[in-house]
């Protein structure tokens, strides 16, 4: 017998079941379109690149702008340039290929296929159509006794001529962005340049729109004879400028390219001005006149139409002829204008063709390129009007603004696009402006104060 207590274990044992679970997965990945991050002054801007979406991997990269110096090809966004001439080429900035060496390849290869795309495209639009106002409210142009400024002159009136037959001188349009961009004072620029234009603008107003005295005109002139420029420009009789700048500009040897404004009340708005000028050279002398325009951007701004024009002038001329003025006249437009019109450089009877091209408003353009796409206006008109001579009545670059394309208004590429501007076009221009031009609105692209210019020189 077995002594107690016993433990008895019993093991029951079965086939071993072996249960398998099965999962099946499955991966899908989607390739988003490429999206470009522009960072501007601590503003973030986002841009879809759709023409990139069929890339095999998602790519996304971010480039930075230094509204300081020149947009290189990571700081734009497929931005054309003009073909004008080799020069017109983008090239890059050593300060931003340093801080975006890693996105380069990806940035130019897809500016590259934008470009491409965009190349057919001719932009026959007026790329800065801003008639801004001055921030006084007077509008009578030609009285010499007006205490404040008239209807303001705008650069950002001026369009982009497009026929070539070369097609060297066509500009392109590109789906360009545009985002806010803030400069310094333009004295921040890095110093002056090494020459000086054939021209520049002077307007005899303070900044609130009231008129300069005798001794600021004196003072202003004074400053602008130092700089070595033999020539200003004015554009019209008012703020009692026939009292002021014409006697004080004959003391100092300089000529004044004398204006005739003419206002939205058409051709016959000119006329006490034009007796007023004749007044004047009778009593004192036709010297001081390097020429005479009659009407800036007035065809442009629907301020008369062409054909009154060409008669306006005819009238006009034999009128100051008659009087003892043997001097040259002629008339300013954008480039444009003559495009379109043909008629008004063959049939006027002008001494040569002036015309205001400003690279600002084409946004295949930038600071580097300003002087080419000048140029490549000059050379469409040229063509246009036939033999007659072009001269640039009014060019020149803002320091501050609205990024427009390519350009960036800033102290520096202002710096830059007026160097190029008298490189290709050999100093023969007339810059806008002297001093900013507080008395006007800052108009659509917030530039239309920032031309002073007269710190480069």
């Amino acid at each position: 017998a077995l002594s107690a207590p016993i433990v008895i274990t019993r093991q029951h044992t079965a086939d071993a079941v072996t249960v398998t679970d099965t999962y099946s997965t499955a991966t899908n990945t989607v390739t988003a379109p490429t999206v470009e991050i522009l960072v501007s002054n601590g503003v973030t801007y986002t841009y879809t690149l759709t023409d990139a979406a069929s890339l095999a991997q998602p790519t996304t990269f971010t480039s930075v702008v230094n509204d300081n110096v020149e947009p290189t090809n990571a700081g734009q966004t497929t931005t054309l340039s003009p073909t004008s001439s080799p020069e017109s080429q983008p090239t890059d900035n050593n300060n931003n290929n340093n801080n975006n060496n890693n996105n380069n390849n990806n940035n130019n290869n897809n500016n590259n296929n934008n470009n491409n795309n965009n190349n057919n495209n001719n932009n026959n639009n007026n790329n800065g159509g801003d008639n801004s106002t001055p921030a006084s409210s007077s509008q009578d142009s030609n009285n010499n006794q007006q205490s404040q400024a008239p209807q303001a002159p705008t650069a950002a009136a001026s369009s982009i001529a497009t026929t070539s037959d070369s097609g060297n001188s066509q500009t392109t349009s590109s789906d360009e962005q545009t985002s806010s961009s803030t400069s310094s004072t333009p004295t921040s620029s890095g110093g002056k340049l090494g020459s000086v234009p054939s021209g520049i603008v002077y307007s005899p107003y303070n900044n609130d729109g009231t008129c300069k005295d005798n001794d600021a005109v004196k003072s202003d002139l004074k400053l602008i004879q130092g700089t070595g420029i033999k020539t200003i420009r004015i554009y019209g009789t008012d703020c009692n400028s026939i009292t002021t700048v014409l006697p004080n500009a004959a003391s100092l040897g300089l000529k004044v390219n004398q204006g005739f404004w003419i206002s939205p009340e058409g051709g016959n708005s000119i006329d006490d001005a034009v007796d007023a000028i004749i007044k004047y050279g009778q009593q004192n002398s036709f010297d001081v006149f390097d020429y005479l325009t009659i009407g800036n951007e007035a065809v442009q701004s629907g301020f008369i139409s062409v054909s009154d024009l060409v008669s306006k002038i005819k009238s006009v001329k034999g009128k100051l002829q008659s009087a003892g003025y043997q001097g040259k006249v002629t008339t300013s437009e954008p480039p444009v204008t003559f495009e379109e019109n043909p008629s008004l450089c063959t049939e006027a009877d002008i001494d040569f063709v002036g015309v205001n091209p400003h690279s600002y408003f084409d946004k295949n353009s930038k600071a580097s390129t300003a002087g080419s796409f000048v140029k490549g206006q000059v050379d469409i008109v040229a063509k246009i009007c036939g033999g007659k001579d072009i001269i640039v009545t009014e060019t020149g670059y803002p320091h501050k603004g609205d990024q427009n394309g390519g350009n960036i208004p800033s102290p520096e590429n202002q710096k830059i696009a007026i160097a190029d501007i008298l490189d290709k076009l050999d100093n023969g221009v007339t810059i806008l402006s002297t001093f900013d031009d507080y008395w006007k609105q800052p108009g659509e692209y917030g530039i239309e104060q920032s031309f002073g210019a007269i710190q480069l020189f």
